[in-house]
């Protein structure tokens, strides 16, 4: 957080502010807290087009959609720039820990060959 932002903010507002970012560190902790805040982030259309050809309700819908999404991505660089990159690189590790744990689950699953 910048010093002249930290200079405006009175004292509660300053509190509220550091107990904010270490909740949001607290979350970003977990395995969970890291899924559900990408689930959060692909809910709000971050990931995709806007656009929705002359569908300009679908498109604002979209668009305020992705503000949502925007504005957390905003809370995780005033929090430390490194969470959002790192929330990426961690949920593409968990992803392949699922289809790995998946794939063990299949292949235990099939009838073995009896000779």
């Amino acid at each position: 957080m910048s010093d002249e932002l930290s200079e405006q903010l009175s004292p509660i507002e300053a509190f509220e502010r550091e107990e904010l970012a270490k909740a949001f560190r607290g979350v970003l902790s977990s395995a969970e807290g890291k899924r559900v805040l990408f689930w959060v982030l692909e809910q709000a259309a971050i990931y995709t087009d806007a656009f929705a050809g002359e569908h300009t309700n679908a498109t604002n819908y979209s668009l305020g959609l992705q503000a949502v999404g925007r504005k957390l991505i905003s809370k995780f660089d005033e929090v430390d720039p490194r969470l959002y990159p790192r929330l990426l690189l961690d949920v593409a590790e968990l992803k392949a820990m699922d289809r790995a744990a998946l794939e063990r689950r299949e292949r235990e699953k099939e009838p073995e060959d009896e000779e």
